[in-house]
């Protein structure tokens, strides 16, 4: 596909956007189906403040619907987790067994376009409603602004690790619609007399990835100096709750500062957590505290941004719950569990010598004989499991802990191990473990202080979405393939050799997709 230049004039209503791509794309269907005021005529929204914040918890709403994917891609296919029933869902299992097939339900990413494209919408709004409402300030508008340029980096952010092909949407769709056409012309026409051909060219597929990485990078840049410092939002503080569920300027530092590592940007990347580390709105927490961030509606001392299910009043499943939960009449299927021979060894200590971090207690246990994920369906870090049908446990995207350890691997990166060395030891303590002791622990070599740090991302970010991910990184890092050998330490002796010459081709790290999709 040719790549165009794509400039939105003027918005229409969304029900003429959706009868037009319905008309002329129907192989893209489901993933425009976007809009969060369906049953609200347009020119009737965006008025004022309360509809520019109405609409962007839309945007936050649809991405929460996709966290059990985000578990799938993250962490179903790592070394941590394997499958929970006798005799495995085969689509769940495809991930499991690093086989995932391009017509797997859950390779399906509509749910993360339909966040982009009320993100675009939402920044294409912004600016008109100012225009309509003297009670919105020009810093008011940025943060908004902000906000949805942010929260669509980290769409793409999800996407460029787990796809090497998907499409670019830059804009939402419009009456009139300016592009360079395939010969260099710049032409205006009505939306409505294009053919499919170029309504395909509304989204586009990136040169390569690269492109795509500057795109977030730059993005998230750009959110960093529009949104409020320290929660004010239309200088109010938002409420605490409100805090954890919508992005906010330490979350963009700290996710730039781990785009800036995959991209080799490492004394940036330091730079940008210290601005994380020294807001007095971040902190470790202390091991008391860590697990109330997957059994509170808030997560103080511990989240930077999470999404939030509210089930209370409602007898829907927690799809994390419907996940990892053995316990049928609750709603659990128990398609993934811990591998317990390898959650066993990264969680001893051999200086603490006891069971004193939280983690440990908090993220798996065995339950009637069956060992589970904890954080989604415990109550506390001993054995009271949540009331079915009406499990509140949240998906962190990112975490305050992120930027400590983000600092250590960037500073390792950097050679300076003294840093990196603190910084994990900062984040030991905070769990209920010893501070390695500089005489003893061999802290200025590379490559252990290498695997410490991802071990520690390990016990931290267990079943978050992360290690696969994680993998992918310490091999870009370290320059070879870390990830097919850790993988395939799970499996059963029969079956490690095939997956691991599988895994050494790193095109087989991302997930397939139909290629008749975008046609």
């Amino acid at each position: 596909m040719k790549m165009k230049t794509i400039k939105i004039i003027k918005s229409i209503s969304t029900t003429s956007v959706m009868l037009l791509l319905g008309m002329c794309i129907l192989s893209c269907k489901d993933f425009f189906n976007e809009a969060p005021t369906d049953t609200i005529k347009e020119e009737n929204f965006y008025k004022n403040r309360e509809d520019l914040n109405a609409a962007a918890i839309g945007m936050y709403e649809s991405l929460a619907q996709e966290t059990h994917k985000f578990l799938l891609w993250g962490d179903a296919r790592a070394d941590m987790v394997t499958t929970g029933q006798p005799e495995p869902d085969p689509y769940i299992n495809e991930f499991v067994v690093n086989n995932v097939t391009s017509n797997n339900p859950y390779t399906n990413y509509a749910g993360i376009y339909r966040t982009i494209a009320r993100c675009n919408r939402q920044m294409e709004k912004v600016y008109n409603v100012q225009k309509l409402d003297s009670k919105i300030d020009a810093r008011d508008a940025g943060a908004f602004y902000g906000e949805a340029l942010l929260l669509r980096a980290i769409c793409y952010y999800e996407l460029v690790r787990t796809y090497e092909k998907f499409p670019i949407i830059l804009s939402d769709y419009a009456e009139t619609i300016t592009y360079v056409n395939t010969e260099g012309e710049t032409v205006t026409k009505p939306t409505l007399s294009l053919t499919s051909e170029q309504i395909s060219a509304i989204y586009r597929m990136p040169k390569d990835q690269q492109e795509v990485w500057k795109l977030i990078y730059n993005d998230v840049l750009t959110a960093l100096g529009m949104l409020p410092v320290n929660y004010k939002w239309n200088a109010q503080s938002l409420s605490a709750k409100e805090r954890y569920g919508r992005v906010s300027q330490p979350l963009a530092a700290t996710l730039a500062a781990e785009i800036a590592l995959w991209l080799g940007e490492y004394q940036t990347a330091s730079s940008l957590c210290d601005l994380s580390i020294k807001n007095s709105n971040q902190s470790l927490g202390t091991a008391g505290t860590w697990f109330n961030q997957f059994s509170s509606a808030y997560a103080t001392g511990h989240s930077m941004f999470l999404l939030g299910y509210q089930y209370d009043n409602s007898f829907e499943t927690n799809r994390l719950q419907e996940f990892t939960s053995p316990v049928r009449k609750d709603g659990g299927k128990y398609y993934l569990k811990p591998v317990s021979a390898l959650m066993n060894r990264l969680f001893k200590d051999d200086v603490s010598l006891t069971d004193a971090d939280i983690r440990a207690q908090a993220s798996f246990k065995v339950l009637n004989g069956d060992t589970v994920i904890w954080k989604y369906i415990g109550l506390d870090n001993v054995l009271s499991m949540r009331l079915a049908y009406q499990s509140s446990a949240s998906w962190s995207v990112m975490r305050s802990a992120d930027a400590w350890l983000l600092k250590a691997t960037a500073d390792l990166m950097l050679n300076n191990y003294a840093s990196a060395f603190n910084f994990i030891n900062m984040v030991r303590t905070a769990r209920g473990l010893v501070i390695l002791d500089k005489a003893t622990f061999n802290y200025t070599d590379k490559v252990v202080m290498d695997k410490l740090i991802f071990d520690e991302r390990a016990r931290e970010f267990a079943f978050e979405g992360r290690r696969w991910y994680d993998l992918m990184l310490q091999s870009k890092l370290n320059g070879k393939n870390m990830l097919a050998d850790a993988v395939t330490a799970k499996y059963p002796a029969k079956d490690k050799a095939a997956i691991k010459t599988r895994l050494m081709d790193e095109k087989n790290w991302y997930i397939p997709v139909n290629p008749k999709l975008w046609e």
